[in-house]
């Protein structure tokens, strides 16, 4: 298997650019109940971590694209636990959005493996993503230009 170092490069830079896109400012502009603001601060918190994925290892690209999507694979647990916990339409955002950061977990594991093509299906839903992003950004009262994902 060899996975080209630039798209491996250009896969997590793609995900960062669509996330990016996504403005989110103080959390406390937050309105609803505590379980709602505990449950925005826990996703903003868990997108914060997201700016930290693993510069591609030209010698191993393998391991790079394994480390990123178990990141993304475990972002995403934890943004649907807590719109779980915060209910209505914080939940379904949050589930939402989790789901492509799962299959953005998925398209990375596949260029990982070798298999280039999965790397395709994954790119042609950045819209999507980019419109779950958005709305989990509404539903959790985000605003402003305080908070980007990769900043």
């Amino acid at each position: 298997m060899r996975l080209s170092a630039s798209s491996l490069v250009g896969a997590l830079m793609v995900g960062g650019a669509v996330l990016g896109a996504t403005a989110c400012g103080p959390i406390d502009s937050v309105t609803g109940g505590g379980a709602k603001k505990s449950a925005c601060n826990s996703i903003e918190s868990t997108l914060r971590s997201l700016t930290t994925v693993s510069t591609p290892d030209l010698s191993n690209p393998t391991a790079s694209a394994t480390a990123n999507a178990q990141k993304y694979s475990d972002a995403a647990a934890k943004i649907r636990s807590a719109g779980q916990d915060a209910g209505g339409d914080v939940e379904s955002a949050a589930g939402a959005f989790a789901t492509d950061l799962e299959s953005t977990a998925s398209t990375l594991r596949s260029l990982g493996s070798g298999n280039l093509s999965g790397g395709t299906s994954g790119l042609q839903s950045l819209g999507q993503m980019q419109q779950h992003a958005q709305d989990l950004g509404k539903a959790c009262g985000f605003s402003g230009t305080g908070f980007r994902f990769g900043s």
